[in-house]
């Protein structure tokens, strides 16, 4: 039963280096910007909340939560973890730009989660999308944000599953039944995993998913190129996240490139 009025608030998760909290901060300025009362934690690693040289990057978050480790992916573990009702994840490397993002709740509807699709006509922009020519030979959601309802117990126990699945399967200690035509080198993406826990593992067939109506409006990858009259590629109109995936200096204080 869905609670009347449950907490929302989004979350975020930066580690391995303080480039991203960086990142991470200046996500949460962007929301705060065009959402002033909105609700925002930021997952880290122990080491950098107790050094006293990141306490500039924790301002203004309404939590700030220690991570179990410093691997790349601590992201699903924070998306099990959420503090709030109705949760909206994004990386780090994102900024909002529109201020339909004090909006976002509204979109998750009568479903348990929303995601964005990783398109065919977009494929070029990512490092690998598919392995055949079937209807689901290929990566579907990106794992870098999504809208989902964080009360739910059966919506938690799939993020815990991503992080716990995911670090066996880069590390080559499982490969799950239907990804056996699948390259080695997707397995180091959380976003295989994800696709497996969707389209293939019994245990969330239940689960009620869909992915945003206007897609690309909230994940418009910055590779995906901004024109000169105003205008974006692929019949994006007004984009709320910008995300920076390929352009953020992730090993000195840059920024956005």
């Amino acid at each position: 039963m869905q609670k009347v009025n449950p907490t929302k608030g989004f979350i975020t998760v930066a580690s391995k280096r303080k480039q991203f909290l960086m990142g991470a901060d200046n996500l949460k300025e962007s929301i705060l910007d065009f959402y002033p009362e909105a609700k925002v934690t930021l997952f880290t690693e122990q080491r950098f909340i107790d050094d006293p040289e990141c306490q500039v990057y924790f301002r203004d978050f309404d939590q700030v939560i220690a991570t179990p480790s410093d691997t790349n992916r601590e992201k699903m573990w924070g998306m099990a973890n959420t503090p709030y009702d109705l949760t909206f994840y994004m990386d780090a490397d994102i900024e909002i730009v529109h201020e339909d993002v004090a909006t976002v709740f509204d979109r998750i509807e009568d479903n348990d989660m929303v995601w964005v699709e990783l398109k065919k006509e977009t494929a070029k922009h990512f490092t690998e999308w598919g392995w055949g020519t079937g209807p689901l030979d290929h990566l579907t959601h990106c794992g870098g944000i999504c809208l989902y309802r964080s009360d739910k117990t059966l919506v938690k126990e799939f993020m815990q599953d991503w992080y716990d699945i995911h670090m066996l399967m880069r590390n080559g200690e499982h490969k799950p039944v239907g990804c056996e035509n699948v390259p080695k080198s997707f397995f180091q993406w959380d976003q295989l995993t994800l696709w497996h826990l969707l389209w293939h593992n019994e245990k969330y067939k239940s689960l009620k998913w869909k992915y945003f109506d206007d897609n690309y409006r909230w994940n418009y990858y910055s590779s995906f190129g901004f024109n000169k009259d105003g205008t974006h590629n692929y019949g994006v109109v007004d984009p709320v996240v910008i995300h920076y995936s390929s352009w953020m200096d992730k090993f000195g204080d840059k920024g956005y490139l």
